[in-house]
């Protein structure tokens, strides 16, 4: 049959690139990446707002199997765009790729056991295995503020930014004051006539310990790559050390929350402004973020910073109207609004074994066994699924550890002539009952606050709350008793 491939792959982000290699690797060549996108990439390719950058050291954002000559410490979007296109064409996966391909629904075919893939063009496919790599923040979230349809001024979230309209003297809004926004703000500020920034709610921030790497760090990772990659591991380690924190010992998250504190005091002037930026829940419940130029950008005479007590009331033609009666005018609006992660994880139909939909299986909230796989949806992985995200290091050593479950479901299958292989109910209910048990005690449950990474309920679906060795531990531990094979 046209169009019928042993492995389709949803996306081209990291976690895409990655299933490509390895699949490659492995001598599994009949496989195809389908990217939504105009060009492979994910989420460094759909991300180009003024700012953009990393918030973990660029050598640990990066394949364990390939290593570049980084510029900075932390990467700025475009060499981390760069990066991935030398990794994509290296491995000569462009060719393995149909770009501006929307998968619209997922639909398992019992009688064949194999996956029908439709898309938004009318073409669809077939595959024995699906690993979706779409991503956890794919799908920009933009409140339903009410008067929003009447405003004629520029709208834009921060991940579809537009590089065709022209900031400069306009009146600019930023909704929002989190990873996007913080980096937004400083890069845009000095050119704008006023910015006001909506802030629901304070985040802790630190000082972003970023620099150009000299040429003689560079010229040494080059000749002697076993350096660069003990380097790299002892990030890897000091990075692993913040586990203890958000797990098990909350009280060391007080110390660093002291440094949170001295740096608004040291950098932003206003007493008020000092308060409003200076969240009310322990470090570490929500994102930490980093930056160097955020709080001196709130110093500026054209940047006014609004709390919740001065929040959106309703958009206007020309602006908003805030709860307190103010009227900020605005040409244009920034959505740094973030993403449904917790809720979508993903956001097409998907039906599985016996007419199984995501939908039922997921009634109350995401979950998967090790983020990777579901009961009832037989030869489907998903890569940075429910519960893989982490507070404390690079997500790309997650997605590598996946990639090893996955990898080594298909070669049992191939090699043993199995049709399908499905993680057992009963298995994948008490890896996530120990999850959420040990997510009970961690900061990001009892640090005082709610965030992205719950549901409505309160249900942490996003985090990982142990150490990722052992994440990686249980993902090379591939047991055929734990799955229905059939």
């Amino acid at each position: 049959m046209d169009n019928n491939y042993e492995v389709i792959i949803i996306g081209s982000g990291f976690g895409g690139i990655a299933a490509g290699i390895q699949l490659k690797k492995k001598g599994i060549t009949n496989f195809l990446m389908l990217e939504r996108d105009a060009e492979m990439g994910g989420t460094w390719y759909a991300n180009t707002y003024p700012g953009a950058q990393v918030d973990v050291e660029s050598i640990l954002y990066s394949f364990s199997f390939e290593p570049y000559d980084w510029s900075r410490v932390y990467a700025q979007q475009h060499e981390i765009l760069k990066y991935t296109n030398f990794v994509i064409d290296k491995y000569d996966l462009r060719s393995k790729a149909e770009c501006n391909t929307e998968v619209t629904k997922l639909e398992f075919d019992e009688s064949y056991s194999n996956w029908k893939v439709s898309t938004k063009a009318g073409k669809n496919y077939s595959a024995n295995f699906i690993i979706n790599a779409s991503g956890g923040l794919s799908q920009p979230n933009i409140p339903n503020f009410d008067g929003l349809d009447k405003f004629k001024g520029k709208t834009m979230h921060s991940a579809r930014w537009d590089h065709s309209f022209d900031y400069k003297d306009k009146n600019v809004v930023v909704i929002g004051s989190a990873a996007s926004a913080i980096q937004i703000i400083p890069a845009i500020a000095p050119f704008v006539k006023e910015l006001t920034i909506f802030q629901r709610n304070a985040h802790w921030i630190l000082p972003r310990p970023d620099r150009a790497l000299t040429s003689v760090e560079r010229d040494t990772f080059k000749k002697f790559p076993q350096i660069q990659k003990a380097y790299r591991k002892t990030i890897y380690m000091k990075l692993e050390a913040r586990v203890l924190a958000f797990q098990y010992m909350n009280n060391l998250l007080k110390l660093f929350q002291k440094e949170g504190e001295q740096h608004i005091k040291d950098v932003v002037k206003d007493k008020a402004l000092q308060k409003k930026v200076t969240p009310d829940y322990l470090m570490g419940c929500k994102r930490i973020l980093l930056s160097n130029d955020y709080y001196p950008t709130l110093n500026r005479p054209n940047v006014t910073l609004l709390d919740k007590n001065s929040g959106i009331k309703e958009f206007t033609a020309n602006g908003i109207t805030t709860i307190d009666g103010q009227h900020i005018e605005a040409d244009l609006v920034v959505f740094a609004t973030g993403f449904h992660a917790s809720e979508d994880v993903i956001v097409y139909p998907v039906i599985g074994r016996n007419e199984t939909t995501i939908e039922d299986a997921w009634h109350h909230h995401a979950h998967a066994y090790l983020g990777t796989t579901v009961p009832n949806f037989p030869n489907l992985f998903l890569l940075a699924g429910p519960n893989t995200g982490t507070g404390h290091t690079s997500a790309i050593g997650m997605l590598e550890s996946q990639l090893e479950y996955i990898i080594r479901a298909i070669e049992h299958k191939q090699k043993k002539k199995w049709k399908t292989i499905e993680v057992k109910q009963s298995v994948e209910e008490k890896y996530n009952e120990m999850l959420q048990k040990e997510l009970a005690k961690s900061v990001w449950q009892t640090g005082g606050c709610s965030s992205w990474y719950q549901t409505k309920d309160g249900v942490n679906t996003t985090m990982y709350p142990r150490f990722t060795f052992l994440f990686k531990k249980d993902c090379q531990n591939f047991k055929p008793k734990e799955h229905i094979i059939k």
